[in-house]
């Protein structure tokens, strides 16, 4: 049987989302924790790979085991070996070929600024001391909003074989003193959101041109200007979607 696992995390600690050599990581921490559960070595696969540092409200990963799971008891033993900065929400399970990755319809992320230093949103957000105008913000946000080649705002990464993207909604939303910019997309690049966020910025502030921008997003000029990488402590994987028909319904779901 196939399952989708939800879960959120904090990730001040991590060196992002997938096993690495160079430190710890989410899935390190949750594959140990469902191994030594469920007696066996677990394998999961997630939906997105974050970043050092960066958080998640939402992530989702897939994983397989054949005799069956008290999906409820499992969600509770898991949340009480985890450290507190790993959650599980729900376990669900979905039909033998879906993929936590390939199958998502879209996914969601925030990036959180601040323009009041905040204790409590130290390690949740970045603090900026002045911002532009939210009208300005949205103006040059809206410019992102289609489906294009977005190489030039990724890191390099081998492996990647297509830079395009669909961007379906992005936007700037002030809530008090927190400045909160949302992005969806039906996939995204490492380090594209945070490369978005900190171009934005450049431009709405003068140290680029609105014409750079355009060129930046649907002409890929020869020569790329230096695009700043925001924080990772700043951004959080907020919701990935997907079809319903992946899910298998059972009593209580």
């Amino acid at each position: 049987m196939r399952y989708f696992i939800y879960l959120s995390y904090f990730g001040k600690a991590y060196s992002g989302w997938q096993v690495q050599k160079n430190g710890p990581s989410v899935q390190q921490v949750v594959e140990r924790a469902m191994g030594k559960l469920l007696s066996t070595n677990i394998a999961i696969s997630g939906s997105s790979r974050t970043d050092k540092g960066v958080h998640a409200l939402q992530q989702v990963a897939h994983f397989d085991h054949i005799p069956p799971i008290d999906l409820a008891d499992l969600t509770y033993r898991l949340n009480r070996v985890l450290p507190s900065d790993i959650s599980i929400t729900t376990i669900r399970p979905v039909v033998a070929d879906a993929h936590a990755r390939f199958d998502a319809c879209y996914r969601r992320y925030a990036y959180t600024i601040v323009t009041q230093k905040d204790p409590f949103y130290r390690d949740r957000s970045v603090w900026l001391r002045r911002m532009p105008p939210l009208g300005l913000l949205n103006q040059l946000a809206d410019l992102f909003c289609l489906e294009s080649d977005f190489e030039f705002f990724s890191k390099k990464t081998d492996g990647v074989k297509t830079f395009v993207c669909h961007i379906e909604e992005v936007c700037w939303l002030q809530m008090d003193d927190k400045i909160i910019f949302q992005i969806q997309a039906n996939r995204f690049l490492r380090g594209m959101v945070r490369t978005i966020v900190g171009t934005i910025l450049k431009v709405a502030t003068g140290k680029m041109d609105i014409a750079t921008l355009k060129q930046l997003i649907r002409q890929k000029p020869r020569l790329r200007p230096t695009l700043a990488l925001m924080p990772a402590e700043g951004l959080t994987l907020v919701e990935v979607g997907y079809p319903e028909r992946l899910f298998i319904q059972t009593n209580g779901l």
